[in-house]
């Protein structure tokens, strides 16, 4: 039953499973709170805190079941239900209770014994919905049919209770995402909850549902103008989704919102502008973003990025190495980009020579520190000449490779790939730039041998396609 344990442990955090709190007891308990987080067992410097609230609370059950869920925020099981039987002595019928001692078994990992407990709030108070949704909880994966017969039986009793809502939050507070969104898909949206508007926003966005979380960032805005926190999930899920022209408009109306606007919002915004094809725009927040963080390191590789989208990889560089310098943790996604700066300059005629040489650098770089990458360093090399148009160097890099392959033998579908484009590569240099079709051949065989239906192969070879069957 960890699963169980989980979810509720999820929720306990959010402190959902607390009923209610009457402004009578709520800032007494903010103090017993701080009080039992430095002392758990309640008998050293929290004894006078927790008996000052009994003594004043004891005769109000929620009090005591608040009481109970703040003990069982800090796993001191006992007391928790020391405080559940108090609050069952005042009012025998009190759900929140039932559903306390449920919450404890729940973090103890005995699933069943939760269950009895839920189901005993569910009889004794029909009326509150929390034993309904932590029973059928309980329940999801182990029997769905029970699980679903008790929130019918939910609809039944409390007509209006969100439950699709509410089992979407649920699974929202235990990471669960997918799930999440499969309830917050079944809910009304235009009935959710503030609160609940934003999870589905970022429930959708951790799920890479992005058109979904920027159609509920849309109606959260409409709704709820003045939470400037949904124009930022509206910003993140439009830039995710590649919807730039959007993500700019809700970059825009959040720095003009008056929100507390942060270097995270201005990285953002250069994002949606760079998508837009707006470099000198997007540089422009880049610099703002990282004049409030200069630890952010990352936003100088996005302006490395940026200038070379406005083609300059004079500054690209200048960028992109002061990133490396100061990054001790170098993806290789990010040597790859400074590798194909040094290649858009080769291409460009400028000091080939020099530029490629710096380029195979970077590869051997990666080779070096990290082994695991060593194969598709030397791929890369073979590409970028080859992508250069250096027929001579890309047969320097993909030869030895080929070997290196054809030797190794029990290839992964990575190295395979990295083998059939070597064979097409290297059998077009012969056959196209060299005119030797002799000398490309065996690697046209070799990659039709890997891929019977590569165009490229069956036109050197001579392969015409079969021409399908008719009645």
């Amino acid at each position: 039953m960890k699963a169980v344990k989980y979810v509720f442990a999820g929720l306990l955090m959010m402190g959902l499973s607390a009923p209610v709190m009457a402004q009578s007891y709520e800032s007494a308990l903010e103090t017993v709170s701080k009080a039992l987080k430095a002392d758990p067992t309640g008998l050293a410097s929290a004894k006078a805190t927790v008996k000052d609230y009994t003594k004043n609370f004891k005769k109000d059950p929620a009090a005591m079941v608040a009481l109970g869920n703040t003990y069982l925020a800090v796993k001191n099981y006992p007391k928790a239900v020391e405080c559940a039987d108090l609050a069952l002595k005042k009012n025998k019928n009190f759900g929140d209770a039932y559903v306390l001692k449920g919450d404890i078994e729940a973090l103890k990992d005995d699933g069943g014994e939760a269950a009895m407990w839920y189901q005993q709030a569910m009889s004794l108070d029909p009326k509150n919905p929390d034993g309904y949704m932590r029973y059928a909880n309980v329940y999801r994966k182990r029997s769905p049919q029970e699980s679903e017969r008790v929130l019918n039986e939910l609809r039944k009793n409390i007509p209006d209770y969100p439950v699709e809502a509410e089992s979407a939050h649920i699974f929202y507070t235990s990471g669960q995402y997918d799930k999440a969104m499969e309830y917050f898909n079944k809910s009304n949206p235009e009935k959710l909850t503030e609160g609940r508007l934003g999870e589905y926003a970022l429930a959708a966005l951790s799920n890479e549902n992005f058109d979904k979380g920027l159609e509920i960032s849309k109606i959260a805005i409409r709704r709820f103008p003045s939470n400037h926190g949904f124009i930022r999930l509206a910003l993140l899920n439009a830039n995710s989704g590649k919807n730039y022209g959007e993500a700019v408009e809700f970059a825009k109306k959040l720095v003009a919102s008056g929100a507390d606007v942060n270097a995270g919002d201005y990285s953002y915004y250069g994002q949606a502008l760079a998508g837009n094809g707006q470099f000198a725009e997007a540089i422009e927040q880049y610099n703002k973003a990282y004049s409030m963080d200069a630890e952010n390191v990352k936003v100088l590789q996005l302006i490395s990025e940026a200038y070379t989208g406005m083609g300059d990889e004079d500054k690209a560089l200048e960028y992109a190495q002061q990133y490396m310098d100061k990054n001790p943790t170098p993806k290789v996604s990010e040597y790859n980009k400074l590798a194909t700066i040094y290649i858009a300059k080769v291409k460009k005629g400028e000091d080939p020579q020099g530029n490629f040489a710096k380029a195979m650098a970077v590869y051997d770089k990666v080779a070096e520190k990290v082994p695991a990458a060593g194969t598709w360093a030397k791929f890369q090399k073979g590409y970028q000449a080859y992508a250069a148009e250096l027929d001579d160097e890309a047969l320097n890099q993909y030869l030895p490779l080929i070997t290196e392959l054809e030797n190794k033998g029990n290839l992964d579908e990575d190295e395979t790939n990295y083998l059939k484009t070597a064979y097409r590569s290297v059998g077009y240099i012969y056959w196209s730039s060299k005119k030797d079709l002799t000398s490309a051949t065996p690697f046209f065989q070799k990659l039709y041998n890997l891929d019977p239906n590569d165009k490229l192969a069956k036109q050197a070879l001579g392969i015409e396609d079969t021409p399908a069957a008719t009645e």
